[in-house]
């Protein structure tokens, strides 16, 4: 089949690479489908763009994919609308975070959408794409299939979470234009131009309320082999000369054994400057001195822990599991192995208050900190927190968080109506620059000084507007600093 996959606007190319078409291009091509990847975001394509349009009038495909998170959910909706028109016979299909996790919603709402492809895609959908050249497909064969049924009903099928990583073909980085990313400034809070994305863990057992993680690759952490990952390794080393490999799981550290084998397995390779991160951040009780040691010697710089909130209260409230007490004497273990260390912060969660933003504030100087990130709580489609929200009337269903690099917010608790955000942040920053001068110089390597000047007048210019403008919150429209 002739099958085109679409990365939509609203992603920011700092941040994030299409490594999911990556992963269907190559593993689609692998069962002999012709695969065409557009990146709406690379060539700066709206879903009205003429030049997507003829794109996909010239290859007409017979399946059409679009991969959405929640805040590219709408236009990716538009870009399939655009897509009906071009090619009236392709089948439409929509998969990624926001139709895995709130599935139901997104079918109902948009008659656009065919099928739904959720959970892990690389192996259901080369099985959808056989099915779909039949007269009569066998829908059950599909894995994470969600569909309408002959009355109209949204009929699902359990997702495909494979136990044998190995079965999935490695991404087909050239598909993914990766090192055209590289050039536009991709570097997922590293300096190292010469960056790569890999996917090592899939699953995450924790609870957050706030997180859709498992939802999207379930709460069992499965892994690749040893020898699957020195292969991915040395194939990006050497043809696309990458030099530091940011490890994108959600809980790189939670088999502790696994972890420390990774490091030494990477250690054996002996490959001059090889480096690694793991920027989506560790679980803090989850590492000891010798696996940080191991780190250390592997190529990491730093490890990125997430107290998230300094309020007992709210960690409770967050189901985060975790001991506040820990972080403290954790960033000190992490600096004495050799590493600096990062904390993700998330500030306006639901019941929290004044005082628990306190906590909060009070926690960031306690742990002495060589970078942090202050998050906007984001409401996510699918979440408990949100299924939570919306039951109490607190919000509308459907209502979709913004872009994190913007940092508006769309959800502020009661007892936050009056808080003047930006200026929170602001003084955070100022403070640590202040307390630890020699930071500074870090900071602006690790995080691009244009993107520092960016976000700091996004709250300054909030804060001017809070303090002059009477009657409007500091809150609905401030930033979100360095996240």
């Amino acid at each position: 089949m002739k099958i085109s996959l679409i990365w939509p606007q609203g992603y920011d190319p700092v941040y994030v690479v299409p490594i999911s078409l990556g992963f269907l291009k190559s593993n689609l091509s692998r069962h002999g489908h012709e695969v065409q990847v557009i990146d709406c975001v690379l060539d700066s394509m709206e879903a009205s763009s003429p030049r997507l349009v003829a794109a996909l009038q010239e290859f007409q495909p017979d399946v059409i994919g679009v991969s959405c998170w929640s805040h590219t959910y709408l236009e990716g909706v538009r870009v399939l609308q655009q897509a009906k028109v071009a090619v009236p016979k392709a089948v439409l299909v929509m998969g990624g975070p926001h139709p895995t996790c709130y599935p139901d919603f997104t079918l109902e709402q948009n008659p656009v959408i065919d099928y739904l492809l959720t959970g892990e895609s690389e192996l259901s959908f080369p099985v959808f794409a056989e099915e779909m050249q039949k007269a009569k497909p066998d829908f059950s064969r599909i894995r994470g299939l969600i569909r309408r049924d002959a009355n109209g009903k949204v009929a699902k099928n359990p997702v495909q979470m494979e136990d044998d990583l190995d079965l999935i073909e490695m991404p087909d980085y050239d598909a993914m234009r990766l090192t055209e990313y590289i050039r536009r400034g991709y570097r997922y809070n590293t300096p190292h131009k010469l960056n790569a994305p890999i996917w090592f863990t899939r699953g995450c057992p924790y609870r957050c309320g706030f997180c859709s993680a498992p939802k999207q690759n379930g709460r069992l952490v499965r892994a690749h082999s040893m020898d699957y990952m020195v292969r991915l390794v040395k194939k990006l080393y050497h043809e696309k000369n990458i030099r530091l490999f940011n490890i994108i799981d959600d809980a790189f550290t939670t088999d502790m054994k696994l972890a420390k084998e990774f490091c030494r397995t990477m250690i054996a390779l002996k490959l001059p400057d090889l480096r690694f991160s793991t920027p989506n951040g560790v679980r803090a009780q989850r590492t000891d001195p010798e696996l940080l040691g191991l780190m250390k010697q592997a190529g990491w710089e730093f490890v990125c822990i997430a107290p998230e909130s300094g309020s007992r209260r709210t960690l409770k409230r967050m189901h985060k599991d975790v001991d506040i007490e820990i972080f403290p004497p954790k960033a000190a273990e992490i600096k004495a192995a050799g590493l600096k260390v990062h904390g993700f912060f998330i500030v306006g969660y639901p019941g929290e208050t004044e005082e628990d933003i306190a906590e909060t504030s009070k926690l960031m100087r306690e742990c002495k900190l060589n970078l942090m990130f202050i998050s906007n709580f984001q409401p996510l489609p699918g979440t408990p927190i949100y299924d939570e929200l919306v039951q109490a009337g607190e919000i509308p269903n459907g209502l979709l968080p913004r872009n994190y690099s913007d940092g508006e917010r769309v959800y502020t608790p009661a007892a936050l109506k009056n808080f003047n955000f930006p200026f929170f942040v602001l003084k955070e920053y100022l403070w640590q620059a202040i307390s630890q001068p020699t930071n500074i110089p870090y900071m602006l390597r690790v995080i691009s000084p244009r993107m520092i000047v960016t976000k700091l007048w996004v709250n300054f210019r909030n804060l001017m507007r809070a303090l002059w403008q009477p009657g409007v919150s500091a809150s609905p429209a401030s930033s979100a600093a360095t996240s």
